[in-house]
């Protein structure tokens, strides 16, 4: 297992078990998605980076790392798109929407700045990028 994947399963479980208190920032913003698997119907855990959206909710970008194919929590998504996500110490009720072509085009700036990393995963990736927002239905 790469230390990239070790890193991910000890970030994934502070965050979590510390409910917030540890890992919302590692030099950029991060959230937990709990999406359900599109096929199995099992309980993930996703910890990623976002961008905020505010007030509508949050974004996040499905680069998997520059990867030919999306990541498999943007395929739960869509097929399940009310989800729980953990915003810190805070516990949000979502409905996961990809956005629009204009949208992005609004957004897109917005996300290179925050992480230049974007422009050489799309280019890597040979695809679009895919942009979910995650709105707010409620905050528990």
């Amino acid at each position: 297992m790469a230390n990239f994947e070790w890193f991910t399963k000890a970030h994934r479980f502070v965050y979590h078990h510390s409910k917030g208190w540890i890992g919302a920032n590692l030099g950029a913003p991060m959230v937990l998605m709990y999406t359900i698997g599109a096929k199995s119907g099992l309980s993930r855990v996703v910890p990623l980076q976002y961008y905020p959206s505010e007030p509508e909710g949050i974004l996040v970008l499905a680069s998997n790392n520059g990867q030919a194919k999306a990541p498999s929590w943007y395929h739960n998504l869509k097929a399940h798109p009310e989800i729980d996500i953990r915003v810190g110490r805070q516990m949000r009720r979502v409905r996961a929407e990809e956005v629009s072509a204009e949208k992005r085009a609004e957004v897109w700036p917005a996300i290179r700045k925050q992480n230049p990393a974007v422009e050489t995963y799309a280019a890597k990736a040979g695809r679009v990028l895919p942009i979910m927002l995650l709105r707010t239905l409620k905050v528990y």
